[in-house]
């Protein structure tokens, strides 16, 4: 990819003719690090996104619909209160760099007309939103950065905006051949032709940098000074054409495909270099930029989101495995409880004997072999009351390992659940799969609520195939779709797969009262063997039975089920060649 400051400049020209003079209409902040402001100019709609997230900043009129809060945040609140209704009057790239400025007319709480500007700087993981007023003091930016983060630029709420430290690179739009000339002249003769190039002008980029050695036969590792007079007039050309074409407004916006057909990169411009390349091209630069990065940022989000939630579940995990052995030690001791028993009965058997020390010498009449034992003895009271505490801890301990019992099989049904919804994590395809899992674990008590969160029970489309048979074949992605399928959406007839003692999704294959083929049951079983843990094994063994056989016990979790009367076979878990459908069931 290179959005650099050529592909800025484009940007920057198409939100120039689209929405100088527009209003802004509403403005949200669908994530801590992106603003989308709504703006209604020359008669259309539009939504100008802005995202200082570090490893996807741009900004762009869009048409992807992102989900808002339902609580926006702080700095939402303020471009609201600041922005709302003001009309924009100025849009400009700074020094042909990757910030650019969007400057606004708006009243202040007197009613007085003031002008503002939001900078955006694309700039990797120093990328950032920052809103000032008329005289370059900042109110307030989305990213604070304070004197413990950075000792060369603040970024904090009545300072002074500074733009960020530059470097002594030249403008290319204003450059002459003889100032080109003289940096080549000035530059160590021992850098690459390559790195010159996007490291000496402003707005360059490393994927400029290869066109332009392409188009002069040069290769990347050529050194400066190795160029003679004739190759540097070349490049100068070369150099000059590009930058017109900029000047000129004579862009092309491309998505370029490798032989994978995955997205290899973007540009604005025509790509000698890539022109055996699969490539698609686009209108303007937000359609580009927004299928470039839809999969892209669902993708980044997923990961996020995914890496959180793992953590999360691991530690869950890790303490229930912790409490388990706690408390099978516990069970341990509970389970020595008979002695005390003894002891008790013992004591009683003997109160005519006096104590000595504290300590009671008796015959163990439980003993085949009737050896003596000593019974330690509490001295503040006396044998029939030692007898009687003895007793007491023996029905404790023997209530207790009932309840350890409990607990424990509690605890494992836990970390069986947990270790579910890990492959459930793992499985998850986009935002709103794992927005169900959320759901399912705040639920059932294993995650708070931190906000006022999507709380609809909309259903999502459940993954389904169709079989050789022209049979439906359902496949659950996580514990709420899995209860779905199986007892919602499943009817008596029809056949329930699942891989055995791993976790994996359930799998119904509609039969529709018809006999199945063996190929559709090899086929169910192949999808429920891809859709487990075991899915990168060269074969699993899977589970299956008549969908009446299936119950669900009393509380238990989502997805769990239980089963005694079912077939197994062993398969490889491999979907290639099995139909899927694109019409999902809902």
């Amino acid at each position: 990819m290179s959005l650099d400051g050529i592909f800025l400049n484009s940007i920057t020209n198409d939100l120039y003719k689209k929405l100088i003079g527009g209003r802004v209409d509403k403005i949200h902040q669908p994530d801590k690090n992106e603003i989308v402001i709504s703006i209604r100019s020359k008669g259309e709609n539009y939504k100008l996104l802005i995202t200082a997230i570090s490893n996807s900043p741009r900004l762009h009129l869009t048409n992807v619909t992102r989900q808002n809060p339902l609580e926006p945040p702080m700095f939402c609140m303020l471009l609201r209160k600041h922005l709302t209704s003001a009309h924009i009057t100025n849009i400009k790239q700074i020094n042909f760099d990757r910030i650019v400025e969007i400057s606004f007319e708006c009243k202040d709480e007197f009613g007085t007309t003031v002008n503002k500007s939001l900078i955006t700087e694309i700039m990797g993981k120093h990328s950032n939103i920052i809103f000032i007023n008329e005289d370059k003091t900042i109110i307030d930016a989305i990213k604070r950065v304070a004197e413990n983060v950075s000792s060369v630029r603040q970024v904090y709420p009545g300072l002074k905006y500074v733009i960020p430290p530059g470097s002594d690179k030249l403008n290319p739009l204003t450059v002459t051949r003889d100032l080109f000339m003289k940096e080549i002249e000035s530059t160590n003769n021992g850098i690459y032709i390559y790195n010159f190039l996007y490291k000496n002008f402003l707005g360059f980029s490393p994927f400029i940098s290869r066109e332009i050695c392409y188009l002069t036969n040069l290769n990347e590792s050529t050194y400066l000074g190795e160029l003679s007079e004739e190759k540097k007039e070349e490049i100068w050309n070369v150099f000059s054409k590009i930058i017109n074409k900029v000047k000129q407004n004579d862009f092309s916006f491309n998505i370029f495909y490798d032989e994978n057909k995955n997205q290899y990169g973007f540009y604005c411009l025509e790509i000698e270099y890539l022109k055996d390349y699969e490539r698609k091209n686009f209108l303007s630069p937000g359609e580009l930029l927004d299928e470039y990065y839809y999969e892209l940022d669902n993708k980044n989000k997923i990961n996020q989101r995914v890496a959180s939630l793992i953590k999360n579940i691991n530690t869950k995990i890790d303490r229930n495995r912790k409490k388990v052995e706690k408390q099978r030690n516990e069970l341990l001791n509970a389970e020595n409880r008979d002695k005390y028993k003894i002891y008790g009965e013992l004591i009683l058997a003997n109160l005519h004997k006096t104590p000595e020390n504290h300590k009671l010498r008796v015959i163990n009449y439980y003993d085949p072999e009737l050896k003596e034992i000593t019974i330690p003895l509490d001295p503040r009271f006396n044998l029939p009351q030692n007898s009687q505490k003895f007793f007491k801890r023996y029905n404790k301990l023997k209530k207790a390992e009932e309840e350890l019992e409990k607990l424990i099989d509690i605890t494992l049904n836990e970390i069986k659940y947990l270790e579910n919804i890990l492959f459930s994590i793992e499985e998850c395809e986009t935002i709103d799969d794992l927005n169900d899992i959320y759901k399912e674990l705040i639920s059932e008590g294993f995650m708070k609520r931190k906000s006022k969160a999507d709380k609809s029970n909309k259903t999502k489309p459940i993954t389904t195939f169709i079989s050789s048979g022209g049979h439906e074949i359902l496949v659950g992605k996580n514990n709420i779709q899995n209860d779905m399928i199986t007892f919602k959406i499943g009817k008596n007839e029809d056949y329930w797969f699942h891989a055995k003692n791993m976790p994996g999704s359930h799998v119904i294959i509609r039969t529709k009262g018809d006999e199945l083929t063996d190929e559709e049951f090899v086929e169910a079983a192949k999808i429920a063997a891809y859709y487990s843990k075991g899915k990168n094994s060269s074969t699993v063994e899977v589970d299956y039975t008549k969908k009446s056989n299936i119950k669900k016990p009393p509380n238990a979790k989502p997805g769990f089920v239980i089963y005694d009367t079912n077939y197994s076979m062993l398969v490889e878990p491999n979907i290639e060649g099995i139909k899927r459908d694109s019409g999902d069931v809902s």
